[in-house]
């Protein structure tokens, strides 16, 4: 393409016609070059940049379904992923080009998230599915510049884990009245399970005589469908103590005896289809306002970890990826075993 001469300016300019990487007609004219070679250059470049695909008009709402619908992820992710972006970063960069976004707007998103989240670690959830669209910029459009190199990270803040000792959730577990819910209790209180395991466990998953049960899938609370566990290293077998072998036993003889058909594909908890999660919480909170259910998981770990089972042990029971994400959790609950410990050399 040549270069022209603005007579009026004494300047130069180029005026360049392409296809984006959508394919849609685009031209490009940029003034203001003093040097006719300085002219020449920058449309050199820009043509190499459209030559790497990188579109000018690639904006942050394009980079974000793009993303979505070439990376694969369940459909509960899809759905917390959209919210958070519509909710905390389309507002303010959905309409802005990827190449304009600069290290001080990343600064003052980082800072607004900070501020504005009661957790941390929410905050530092967004913030890092901001930063996997501007990676996703790099990788597909050729954005050469990362804004967010320079911007420290939002820090990791250890959870808070709410608990209940044994004793106190045997006592007060009886009053929900429900007996599959009080059931359905129990199981993830000796299991670690989570509320989604639970709930897509058929018969098939069940060994009573090992005492032992298979997680494979997990139910999408929402759509009350089976999908995939929450990463590959959830799927495996979880040991359960006899007194829940024993519930499970006679919980099966029940439902042999009240469901027409019954065979060992139907749930655990549900029969044909399985219980509605909001149901079996609001009774849940009938009788533990104060716990989330998910709380029943970390009553699990920090039951073995007071009764002295190694920290790795607990991390193939809760079926943690790594050993990091327990000492995360639960390293703090192992204080006070520190100082036992040198009871050894007495």
């Amino acid at each position: 393409m040549p270069v022209y001469k603005d007579e009026e300016r004494k300047t130069y300019y180029y005026k360049v016609r392409y296809k984006d990487i959508y394919r849609r007609n685009k031209q490009k004219l940029r003034r203001g070059f003093k040097k006719r070679g300085d002219a020449i250059l920058a449309e050199a470049n820009f043509i190499s940049e459209v030559a790497n695909q990188f579109s000018d008009d690639v904006t942050f709402d394009e980079l974000f379904h793009h993303n979505i619908k070439h990376t694969k992820l369940k459909d509960k992710t899809i759905r917390r992923r959209t919210n958070e972006y519509n909710l905390h970063i389309k507002p303010r960069f959905g309409h802005i080009k990827a190449k304009e976004i600069t290290v001080q707007q990343v600064m003052d998103f980082k800072s607004w998230l900070e501020d504005n989240f009661v957790s941390l670690n929410s905050a530092r959830t967004v913030y890092g599915n901001f930063k996997v669209l501007i990676n996703h910029a790099i990788k597909f459009y050729g954005l050469r510049n990362n804004p967010t190199l320079i911007v420290d990270a939002i820090q990791r803040v250890r959870p808070n884990v709410n608990f209940i000792k044994r004793e106190d959730f045997e006592q007060r577990v009886t009053e929900i009245k429900s007996n599959k819910y009080k059931e359905l209790s129990r199981l993830l209180f000796y299991t670690g399970l989570r509320i989604g395991e639970s709930l897509a466990l058929s018969w098939n998953d069940i060994d009573l005589e090992k005492h032992q049960l298979h997680v494979n899938k997990t139910l999408d609370i929402s759509t009350r469908t089976p999908t995939t566990p929450k990463t590959a290293g959830s799927v495996g077998y979880v040991p359960f103590p006899k007194s829940i072998a024993e519930m499970l036993t006679e919980l099966k003889k029940e439902s042999a005896e009240h469901i027409y058909g019954f065979n060992d594909s139907l749930y655990i908890f549900g029969g044909l289809s399985p219980y509605h999660y909001s149901h079996f919480s609001k009774k849940f909170k009938q009788v533990f306002p104060n716990l989330r259910i998910h709380d029943l998981r970390h009553s699990y770990a920090s039951y073995l970890i007071n009764k002295g089972v190694d920290i790795y042990l607990v991390k193939e029971l809760l079926r943690h990826v790594d050993i990091q994400q327990t000492a995360n959790t639960y390293g703090h609950l192992y204080t006070e075993r520190k100082q036992q410990v040198m009871d050894v050399f007495d």
